[in-house]
């Protein structure tokens, strides 16, 4: 009798587990101090750095004149979205740097064509209903806006 109950319990808890799984949506955790569903550019690694500013709306968002061009990093909670950050001061066309779902970016480590690196070159920034994806891929990625 005991077996069965325990089983029953066990079987039970299971199922109990599943449907909760089954009807709460994925969520991506937070990171620090940037919460899901936001994206969070930061003066300084993303990982101990400062937060500059926090965005969560899909239109095209200009940073203000106080942050424009200090954004060292960048958290991106969002599950399904990626997200251009934009230098529209490039030579020719404005170019982006898109960065994918779930993902966490020192921009340090990305070469802006023709004036070094990412960092402290962002002016806008533009969240994308999408698949979360770059491209096509999970890797962070870049190209021109034409």
């Amino acid at each position: 009798m005991r077996k069965e109950l325990a089983s029953s319990l066990a079987l039970l808890a299971t199922a109990a587990a599943l449907a909760a799984s089954l009807s709460t949506p994925a969520q991506a955790s937070s990171y620090r101090d940037c919460s899901y569903p936001y994206v969070c550019l930061y003066n300084g690694a993303y990982d101990s750095g400062s937060k500059l500013v926090q965005y969560k709306d899909t239109y095209l968002q200009t940073l203000s004149n106080d942050r424009k061009d200090k954004a060292d990093s960048v958290v991106n909670t969002r599950n399904d979205d990626s997200v251009w950050l934009i230098d529209t001061r490039s030579q020719s066309n404005s170019r982006y740097l898109c960065i994918p779902a779930n993902t966490q970016v020192n921009l340090g480590d990305y070469a802006l064509s023709g004036k070094g690196t990412w960092a402290n070159d962002v002016d806008a920034i533009r969240i994308w209903s999408d698949n979360g994806l770059c491209s096509g891929t999970p890797h962070v990625t870049q190209g021109i806006i034409r």
